[in-house]
Parts: C-alpha cells; sequence; structure tokens
C-alpha cells in the first residue's frame, strides 16, 4: 500500500524530499487523509480525497432548473 501512495505522489510531481518527509510523518497513521493533510502543509493541493462541499461552491450547480 505505501508504494502506491509513493507511485501517486511521484505522478503529481511532489519532490522526492517532501514524499520521504511525508512518509515519515504519517508511517504510523497512513491513510489518505493524512497524506492529504501534509501534502497542503507543504504547499501542495490534496491528491487522495476531495471535499464535495468545494464543488457546490465552485460549479453551483441548479439540479431543479430545467432549460
Amino acid at each position: 500500500m505505501l508504494e502506491s501512495f509513493i507511485y501517486e505522489l511521484r505522478a503529481n510531481d511532489v519532490k522526492e524530499e517532501h514524499i520521504d518527509l511525508i512518509m515519515e510523518k504519517v508511517k504510523n497513521r497512513l491513510s489518505e487523509e493524512n497524506v492529504d493533510i501534509e501534502l497542503q502543509k507543504l504547499g501542495y493541493q490534496k491528491i487522495f480525497t476531495v471535499d464535495y462541499d468545494d464543488y457546490d461552491d465552485i460549479y453551483n450547480y441548479d439540479l431543479d432548473d430545467e432549460d
């Protein structure tokens, strides 16, 4: 499982030294959420989790509107 996290981080252009730092910090609590928290602390965007509430604000879909 650790390898899949590292693969995704590399695929998203996270610097190797940051990958090492993140993996060290979350080694005993490895989860998508924890990795994303550490990514954001280093200035990266989330990779593994999605905040659907943010999508509502960005796209403001009106599902009741029929054109």
